[in-house]
């Protein structure tokens, strides 16, 4: 997201490309930036892999029992004529809650990233999928031949915390909180969660997958769109139970009404490790 205003935090061109072009496989690129620490030992599992693994091999990395599966999308037919009426059954989010599946392009950095973070925080994913799916099934009337042209304050926050989401856990009983009250005021925003970090009170982990692309190749600096997660008691110190709170939170924030209504409101930070990262 850029500082002035909630856009995605994506490089032009399609999905897996940066300011240079595409961007070609690299089984190590989660050694590239220490942000991708909460999902780097998902990654690993396909460190080995010399190509870009096909969709199964993603099922398999998963395990039995995973919550979703990842399909392989297929292509897009071309349109001919007059559409009929949109099937809500066949939507995105419709076959991710009512089927479990995932529909996954092949060779897809966006779409690869997205699995990772699935793997890292199933409960929050599943969760941001039924709402997104419930906002849209009640919009959509009955025989509509396509969506509503503009979506609504509430589908803007869930896909900008899809997308550009970072989930700031931090200690409620801390001496103070690690966001001011003016979120406006970036400079600030970042001062203070970066003390925080410091000294132990606040984690700062990257949700969207959008985020984690834009690591892969340097760029302009992009900002986040900040859920602030707070916990009643002290941070734990290993990184797996880091991102288990965190899924569990924001499963939490997402199941409460009015949530992600207002991101015009949200905090914005750099996704810079000087700010988000002790040492």
């Amino acid at each position: 997201m850029s500082a002035s205003g909630p856009a995605a935090p994506r490089h032009g061109g399609a999905p897996g490309s940066g300011p240079s072009g595409p961007v070609p496989w690299d089984p190590l690129f989660h050694e590239k930036s220490r942000l991708y620490w909460p999902i780097r030992r998902r990654a690993e599992v396909f460190a080995g892999s010399a190509g870009w693994p096909p969709v199964g091999d993603y099922n398999r990395a998963l395990g039995e029992g995973f919550p979703v599966r990842f399909v392989e999308q297929a292509p897009r037919p071309r349109r001919r004529g007059r559409r009929g009426p949109v099937d809500p059954a066949a939507l995105y989010d419709a076959r991710i809650h009512v089927e479990g599946c995932v529909p996954t392009r092949p060779s897809n950095w966006h779409d690869f990233l997205n699995m990772l973070v699935w793997a890292a925080f199933p409960r929050a994913k599943a969760e941001l999928h039924a709402r997104q799916h419930r906002a849209i099934a009640a919009r959509l009337d009955p025989g509509a031949a396509s969506l509503p042209p503009a979506r609504t304050r509430e589908l803007d926050g869930l896909a900008l915390l899809d997308e550009g989401g970072l989930l700031l856990l931090y200690d409620a009983h801390a001496r103070r909180a690690p966001l001011p009250g003016d979120a406006s005021d970036l400079r600030r925003c970042a001062d203070e969660v970066r003390d925080a970090v410091q000294r132990g009170e606040a984690a700062a982990l990257v949700f969207g997958h959008a985020l984690y692309e834009s690591l892969l190749q340097r760029g302009p600096t992009v900002h986040a769109m900040v859920q602030p997660l707070p916990c009643e008691d002290p941070l734990p110190a290993a990184p797996d139970a880091l991102v288990s709170l965190a899924d569990a939170r924001l499963c939490d924030a997402l199941r409460a009404p009015g949530s992600f209504t207002q991101p015009e409101r949200s905090a914005r930070l750099p996704l810079d490790e000087r700010v988000l990262l002790r040492g």
